[in-house]
């Protein structure tokens, strides 16, 4: 079996097993990052007051993130208010951190992704989400937040690896890096005005369509790692060239992003404005296959 590069003390996805050995014996904090996945308009948080993991710390992906008027609405903030708004959480920066969310995997990649470039290395995520630790008998905790100690988060000096429109539209041209778009065939070659308003149809000129779907099993788990480098290479996609990952809105592409560090590549960039941005700018290129 091909190793993954990365640390194997604080590896980038976790089993409901490892959880557990841990949860009562280590500093581990859960971050459930839980979305309402229908359209009513329900808040976030209230999906997270349902049900979550005793003790977690709800995180916003809409919330922590740069201040913006218009689309795209969740691009990374700058270290200073990153540290600001992790640190308002309580969130402990001594801390192993484990990512979930209510859907299996989502949310929980983009804040991995987030925390990870920042430079904090103790960063993971459950591998099959909510959904694995309920079906493995996991306690469940329902209600009000407990409130928590503003912590002093530092301020990162690093930061998650990033493509501008601009970058990608030298891309197109200059191929030097390969573009994966992880949504579904459906939204790829299809209409996405449903999600977001006012954006074309299609996808960026030369990207790849790989749906990040593809890399996990029903239950929401990751596929093996060469199940996985099978899966890049049917696709066309060589691991060893740099990829950058686009989507809808810049959260699954960090699914792409997270898949390739489990199997050992590392370090992909991402289109923090994906298609919300790209597909919502008539002075951009879009195509239809």
């Amino acid at each position: 079996m091909t190793r993954a590069r990365h640390d194997p003390a604080f590896p980038p996805i976790v089993s409901v097993d490892w959880l557990i050995e841990r949860f009562d014996s280590e500093r581990i904090q859960l971050i459930d990052t839980s979305w309402n996945m229908s359209s009513d308009g329900r808040p976030h948080h209230d999906v997270f007051l349902d049900e979550h993991i005793p003790g977690a710390i709800h995180f916003d992906v809409n919330v922590i993130a740069a201040p913006s008027r218009s689309p795209p609405h969740r691009m990374m903030p700058d270290p200073e208010l990153f540290a600001r708004l992790v640190g308002q959480l309580g969130i402990d920066p001594e801390a192993t951190l484990v990512f979930y969310d209510n859907a299996g995997l989502y949310t929980a990649a983009r804040a991995w992704w987030m925390f990870r470039g920042s430079g904090h290395v103790r960063s993971t995520v459950l591998d099959g989400g909510l959904p694995a630790w309920k079906a493995a008998g996991g306690k469940i905790e329902k209600g009000v937040e407990r409130m928590r100690t503003p912590t002093r988060w530092p301020v990162p000096t690093t930061r998650p690896i990033v493509r501008t429109w601009r970058e990608v539209l030298d891309n197109i041209t200059s191929g030097n890096e390969q573009l994966v778009d992880a949504r579904p065939p459906e939204q790829y070659n299809g209409d996405t005005s449903f999600r977001y308003p006012g954006v074309r149809p299609g996808h960026i000129p030369g990207s790849i369509n790989l749906s990040q779907r593809n890399l996990r099993n029903a239950g929401h788990v990751f596929l093996g790692i060469e199940e996985m480098r099978d899966i890049f290479a049917d696709h066309g996609i060589d691991l060893a060239r740099p990829i950058i990952a686009t989507c809808g809105s810049g959260i699954t592409a960090c699914i792409i992003a997270l898949a390739c560090e489990v199997i050992g590549q590392g370090r992909v960039a991402v289109y923090d404005g994906s298609w919300e941005e790209w597909g919502g700018r008539l002075d951009l290129p879009a195509e239809l296959d």
